[in-house]
């Protein structure tokens, strides 16, 4: 390919970056992070999202948002027939109007696919335009998972089973993912696991991590009404998103236990929780005489609100790839200055070490147990939340790596040659 359709301003290569999602925008930190990266260094962003009940158009942080309303997508003969064309050969004909539309407005330099479900979609974008593929995704193990949200009626998520099954996923990163110029995870870990499973050219593989603000503390405001003295108690935060109830469970059962030794702990399970399971859960405390002392959140909209009203953040291992994924709240409790407890996944156990910002235990009752009542004293999670904050200021930094985030989309339109090195792993 001969990528050449960008401009110059001033001596420098002007990219239009034409980002692809299958959810909705905004909110979404990593599409966000990656528009305000390539905003800052004077670049054009378009997104092309779904969008029910919000503007088909619209502009938000500087990014041009293009919205496929998802009521519509399918509706009429031509949805049927652009729900035929998706089913047999996982290309959008939707994203790809609505990319030929954006280009037809400002030439797309670059486009980026955020959700596998269009990664083939992206790739033909990238061949009828002439222009280099980017692809933005979690571990393989994340992105091959199936997506069994409820949105949609009873067909829709049938078809969505079928059609957007593990098997079929994974068959899209065996056979299409190779043909991206370049692809960008969230650390080393995945890296790795592309590199050496899925035999990506470690030279088309980049890491940016989906790091805080180094200002999150300074701009955050704790939560309140949570119904207890926040300041007074040691309040141990657990983000439960994609969290199995047995671990939930257990993390009840050692907050119980080590309440004999820190009677002020007040333990708050914050994230989506189903109804059933936070039934249990309710009983397992009131069982262990802890009920007073745990509180859920089961709605929550900014979850840094809630670790800046906590002095411990738990990260349990997650369902979803936990050998190669990293939590984005890891970084916001290092930002915030909240040490983190964390299950023994390499990746969280990695940087942990490398931060001296928490500990990694196993998930057992009697090790949780041991890490809280350790945890509650003050003088230790002082120093753990001041070396958190010293990484964010220096190596784990947004900054850097929103630097290189642009350095790799850049050297896309430096030179011709798809082989060009970009900046490796942790550099």
């Amino acid at each position: 390919m001969s990528y050449d359709r960008h401009s110059t301003v001033w001596g420098r290569s002007i990219m239009h970056v034409c980002m692809l999602t299958a959810g909705v925008f905004p909110p979404d930190e990593r599409i966000e992070q990656a528009g305000a990266a390539l905003r800052a260094d004077g670049h054009a962003v378009t997104v092309c999202a779904r969008g029910t009940g919000s503007p088909d158009h619209d502009i938000a942080d500087g990014v041009d948002v293009r919205r496929l309303p998802d009521d519509e997508l399918y509706s009429g003969l031509k949805g049927v027939l652009d729900g035929a064309r998706y089913a047999l050969g996982f290309t959008q004909p939707a994203w790809l109007r609505a990319a030929s539309d954006v280009d037809d407005e400002l030439a797309i330099d670059v486009c980026c696919v955020t959700d596998l479900t269009l990664l083939k979609t992206g790739l033909k974008i990238g061949t009828d335009l002439d222009v280099p593929v980017v692809c933005d995704f979690p571990s393989a193990a994340a992105a091959v998972a199936s997506d069994e949200s409820a949105r949609g009626g009873r067909v829709r998520q049938y078809a969505r089973r079928v059609f957007h099954s593990s098997w079929r996923r994974n068959r899209l990163l065996e056979t299409h993912l190779p043909d991206a110029d370049r692809l960008v995870t969230t650390c080393e870990e995945a890296r790795a696991a592309y590199v050496r499973e899925r035999d990506i050219d470690p030279e088309r593989v980049a890491v940016v991590r989906e790091t805080a603000n180094a200002d999150l503390a300074a701009t955050t405001e704790p939560i309140r009404g949570l119904g207890f003295d926040a300041e007074r108690a040691f309040v141990v935060t657990v983000l439960a998103e994609e969290v199995s109830q047995e671990s939930l469970e257990t993390l009840v059962a050692a907050a119980a236990r080590a309440a004999d030794a820190a009677a002020d702990l007040r333990l708050m399970l914050v994230g989506d929780i189903d109804e059933a399971a936070l039934d249990d859960l309710e009983r397992s405390a009131r069982r262990r005489l802890a009920g007073g002392r745990v509180t859920f959140r089961t709605e929550v909209e900014n979850p840094a609100s809630y670790l800046a009203a906590s002095d411990v953040c738990v990260l349990p291992g997650r369902s979803r790839a936990p050998e190669t994924t990293v939590p984005r709240e890891l970084f916001t409790a290092l930002a915030l200055g909240v040490p983190v407890l964390a299950g023994e996944t390499p990746p969280l156990k990695r940087l942990l070490g490398l931060t001296g910002a928490g500990l990694c235990v196993r998930c057992d009752e009697h090790a949780l147990t041991e890490a809280l009542v350790d945890l509650s004293d003050a003088e230790r999670r002082a120093e753990l939340g001041a070396n958190g904050r010293a990484a964010v200021d220096g190596a784990l930094n947004r900054a850097h790596d929103a630097e290189r985030l642009r350095e790799l989309f850049e050297s896309l339109l430096s030179t011709p040659d798809p082989d060009v090195t970009i900046p490796r792993a942790g550099s």
